[in-house]
């Protein structure tokens, strides 16, 4: 019983061991070096193509005779003339300079047909506030209007011209060489009563660049191992204890000892003609 109280003990206390051994082993090992790349902004801008018109008219008491008013809407008896312009904005997070081209397609188009009238190009370049001016010939476009009506077989007058423009940019902001692509449209409506303008709105880009960023660190001990080995250790140190306590409870030659030890009288020793007892066992013969 002694020997098999005592092999369980030293198992269930190396069983703890060897738990508490695992977990300091993977705290120790869990401190390992790492590297993490972070992307970090480095240019920014933004590029953007506007659009806006200007409404000549004559000496109006409605408008306090002003003869240019910025509007996207105009009585048509008053308009002696439009100009529809455009220009280029760039904004960044630095210095920067840009060049380019751009391209401008006019059609004139009713409800029922479309045609292209003609195209305008020129250069861009950071030094002109103004992308283009144009300056729609009314008459013109009413008279071909009319003509083609006739043609086919439409009577009324109503038209729009729609003008498209596409700008091709190249930013340079010190090693960034960087192309932009934009495009925008304006319509000015021709009708008998009132001149309007609307546009699209595109022409708008915004883009940023990264540059990486690496960093060398280590990722330190897990705490939760270390103390989870603390705690197999106290269990082992408990089991060792608590099996030897039970091993002396249960063995009956130690509980006879620890008897006797409890019931035994100190006094003289009997007189040597008394007669002696042997006891060779405490279990007796």
């Amino acid at each position: 019983m002694r020997t098999r109280m005592t092999m369980l003990g030293i198992a269930i206390t190396l069983l703890f061991l060897a738990l508490a051994s695992t977990m300091f082993y993977y705290g120790y090992a869990s401190n390992v070096p790492y590297v993490k790349t972070y992307q970090i902004p480095s240019y920014s801008y933004q590029a953007q193509l506007n659009l806006w018109d200007n409404f000549h008219i004559n000496d109006s008491i409605l408008f306090n005779n002003q003869t240019c008013i910025n509007s996207s809407s105009m009585f048509s008896k008053l308009v002696e003339g439009v100009n529809l312009m455009g220009n280029i904005s760039v904004v960044s997070n630095g210095p920067i300079v840009y060049n380019g081209s751009y391209v401008i397609y006019q059609y004139i188009q009713t409800s029922e047909w479309s045609k292209f009238i003609g195209e305008v190009r020129g250069d861009i370049s950071d030094s002109s506030p103004i992308l283009f001016k144009i300056t729609p010939n009314v008459t013109y476009l009413n008279n071909l209007t009319q003509k083609i009506n006739n043609q086919v077989g439409l009577s009324y007058t109503h038209f729009s011209l729609k003008v498209v423009v596409f700008a091709n940019l190249t930013l340079h902001h010190g090693n960034y060489t960087v192309p932009v692509s934009l495009e925008k449209s304006m319509q000015v409506y021709f009708g008998s009563i009132n001149y309007s303008v609307s546009q699209d709105p595109g022409g708008n880009v915004t883009q940023t660049f990264y540059h990486d960023s690496v960093i060398h660190g280590m990722t330190g001990y897990n705490r939760m191992l270390f103390l989870s080995g603390g705690v197999f250790a106290v269990f082992g140190g408990i089991s060792f204890m608590y099996g030897s306590k039970v091993e002396g409870a249960v063995s009956p030659e130690v509980l006879a000892e620890r008897t006797i030890r409890r019931l035994s009288v100190k006094g003289a020793l009997p007189h040597s003609s008394l007669p002696v007892v042997k006891v060779n066992s405490a279990r007796g013969s």
